[in-house]
């Protein structure tokens, strides 16, 4: 299983437990959760002008990418959301 860093943009403060069970269902786990605090954004997206930021290191086999994308890009609660692959 290879190393990723999700981040996720919200309006929701509870997501966290949402996300992990997610990625559970998707045959990866998910490392310890970082929030990163309520913060502005640059532009509006969606109509949200402030939105919650969240991060974790999550572990996830080669074809779970795909299927974990696809499903936080479905999740209405879900604003954005960008996984890339861990360097270390």
């Amino acid at each position: 299983m290879q190393k990723y860093d999700l981040t996720v943009i919200t309006q929701k403060n509870d997501i966290g437990e949402k996300i992990e069970k997610v990625i559970a269902a998707v045959g990866g786990k998910a490392g310890r959760m970082v929030e990163m605090g309520k913060k502005q954004l640059a532009y509006p997206m969606q109509k949200i002008s402030a939105a919650q930021f969240f991060s974790w290191v999550v572990e996830l086999p080669a074809n779970a990418v795909v299927q974990l994308q696809k499903k936080l890009t479905v999740d209405k609660d879900v604003v954005r959301h960008l996984l890339v692959k861990a360097t270390k």
